[in-house]
């Protein structure tokens, strides 16, 4: 599984898109944040109710759940696959490695603050909630709160399809010196 860790608009939803066009199945996410425009809804997360998020944590539903800007997100166990990919934050991924230890390969992308802002415009974010995501991001997205970390990229200058074949080219790499008998 290839875990995408970043802060907002670090490129690791576009970057996952790629990767998913070769071959990749996404690791659906549940959330209770609002659906943006161009979202897909089965596709990009399951949008929830919080009374309905709070009823999947009732019957021991996720792997690991985490709140961020006032909203829930988790990824449920129903939808954890090995040879996938998920975006996560930091304590997804560190929970997520409890459960597959090895067979988890975790990627820290990071941006600029200065072109995750352009980004966060650009998809029409509320200026409010940038300045509060780029505050929060600088303490949550540190390589130090993961407790593995394979791969870190730097997407400031690159393609994001030069990025998503070095995480190919590294994935595939690791499951050979690390998941062959």
């Amino acid at each position: 599984m290839i875990i995408l860790i970043g802060a907002s608009a670090s490129g690791k939803t576009e970057i996952a898109k790629i990767l998913r066009t070769q071959g990749y199945k996404k690791c659906i996410t549940t959330t209770t944040r609002p659906k943006r425009v161009n979202e897909i809804a089965g596709a990009d997360y399951y949008f929830v109710t919080k009374k309905e998020f709070n009823d999947l944590l009732l019957t021991n539903s996720f792997i690991e759940v985490t709140g961020y800007q006032n909203n829930l997100y988790g990824l449920q166990k129903k939808d954890l696959t090995v040879d996938g990919l998920v975006i996560v934050d930091p304590n997804g991924a560190n929970a997520i490695l409890r459960v597959l230890g090895k067979e988890a390969f975790v990627v820290l992308i990071k941006s600029s603050k200065k072109l995750r802002k352009e980004r966060m415009l650009k998809r029409k974010d509320k200026m409010e909630d940038i300045k509060i995501r780029l505050k929060k991001d600088d303490k949550i997205f540190k390589k130090r709160n993961i407790s593995r970390v394979n791969l870190v990229l730097n997407n400031n200058d690159e393609s994001l399809e030069k990025l998503a074949t070095i995480i190919k080219q590294k994935y595939q790499s690791y499951k050979i010196e690390n998941l062959s008998q």
